[in-house]
């Protein structure tokens, strides 16, 4: 994805739902809330706001929103962001501390999770998000700051999200897709899990089993791959939120297609940053590994269904 705000031309109707001839607002691909300027114009209808807002909101308050606040990280209501943070003081029982929120080393809070179900070629019935893990980045140096000053470690509080924290994924994936593709050019596996007419995010969403070294002056990340075979065509996107610290590189299938002509063109049209074609089991197995988390386990994967 290129640097800097870049504005994609609106579909024409709400990219979630279909439906056109009503109010559409603009959709930021990667949120707001943490530095997203890129956007697909009149996107999304409010019935597809409301819900995508509810899981945004989730990450960006219930799981981030101490390290939002700490860090000053956008946000369309910082006049009502909290100022202070109290904190239990451990050498007085039942007594407070009052932080100023600038000082306060709040993690920041990750998923990381193994390969989605779906390239594992497990049934959809397979739950694995049990198995995610949390891990989080710190500011060693506010926390060292910290402790100097008020004598004692910092606790940290947040609420565990990790259905909205998929869908969140889900949802940046589609979006950053439709960058170079329109909705009617693939079937969209992961909307149903947008929408929340599908429950087991693990299955289309994943992550690298190990957390990469950091990049600097890299914000988040975003690539488009494509792995084609004959007749089919599977897309793929790759997620990083903080590339510049360790943070998890996260992996969602976005969708597919079937039919020799269709996926020629749409190969020829998507804008990937990866793209590869299956000649045998063995070719793909020598792309294995961290850099190619994103690869099906097994190949070819099961032609997925529309359930509508």
């Amino acid at each position: 994805m290129s640097h800097g705000p870049t504005y994609i031309a609106s579909k024409g109707f709400c990219i979630y739902c279909k439906r056109a001839g009503l109010r559409l607002t603009d959709e930021h691909i990667f949120p707001y809330f943490m530095g997203g300027a890129h956007v697909i114009k009149n996107a999304s209808c409010d019935d597809c706001a409301r819900v995508t807002s509810r899981f945004e909101l989730d990450v960006a308050r219930e799981l981030w929103g101490d390290a939002r606040a700490s860090f000053n990280s956008p946000s369309r209501r910082k006049k009502k962001r909290p100022k202070h943070i109290q904190q239990p003081d451990q050498y007085n029982p039942g007594q407070t501390i009052l932080i100023p929120m600038e000082e306060y080393p709040a993690p920041m809070v990750f998923y990381q999770m193994q390969k989605a179900g779906i390239l594992q070629g497990l049934p959809e019935i397979i739950d694995l998000s049990p198995q995610w893990a949390l891990t989080s980045i710190v500011d060693d140096e506010k926390i060292k700051n910290f402790i100097a000053k008020y004598g004692q470690p910092p606790t940290a509080k947040f609420r565990n999200v990790p259905n909205s924290f998929a869908r969140l994924l889900a949802k940046i994936a589609y979006g950053q897709i439709l960058c170079s593709l329109d909705p009617e050019d693939f079937r969209p596996i992961c909307l149903p899990y947008i929408l929340g007419e599908k429950n087991n995010l693990s299955y289309i969403v994943g992550g690298c089993g190990n957390i990469p070294e950091p990049q600097p002056g890299i914000g988040y990340e975003l690539k488009s791959h494509c792995i084609r075979s004959p007749g089919r065509l599977l897309i793929i996107s790759e997620i990083q939120f903080v590339s510049n610290c360790s943070t998890p590189n996260y992996h969602v299938v976005v969708g597919d297609i079937e039919g020799e002509v269709e996926t020629d063109r749409i190969f020829e049209k998507i804008e990937a940053t990866c793209s590869v074609d299956i000649l045998d089991i063995e070719q793909y197995k020598m792309r294995a590994g961290d850099a190619f988390h994103w690869m099906p386990f097994q190949w070819p994967l099961p032609a997925w269904k529309n359930t509508e």
